[in-house]
């Protein structure tokens, strides 16, 4: 059993892909019975969002922030396993 669960968008599977190539998605994710949101980017899109929000606002900030290589299911999951698996 495992010890979350990913709120997924209802049509994620479907667009999986999309999700990946615009490279960045905002999920809930429920862990030991606690909901955390966290915020996954690929390093190229979150550069570009860093040189923007710099520009407009001369600041960046992102609370729960996770760079991962792709923004896909499979590295999500393995974030999310590694970390609860640390906290042990």
């Amino acid at each position: 059993m495992t010890a979350y669960y990913i709120h997924l968008p209802q049509d994620f599977h479907d667009y999986e892909w999309e999700y990946e190539k615009k490279g960045w998605l905002l999920l809930m994710i429920d862990i030991s019975g606690k909901s955390y949101f966290f915020t996954f980017y690929d390093p190229v899109r979150l550069g570009q969002t860093i040189k923007d929000n710099l520009s407009k606002y001369n600041y960046f900030f992102e609370e729960n922030l996770v760079v991962i290589d792709k923004v896909n299911l499979k590295n999500i999951q393995n974030f999310i396993e590694n970390m609860i698996n640390t906290e042990k």
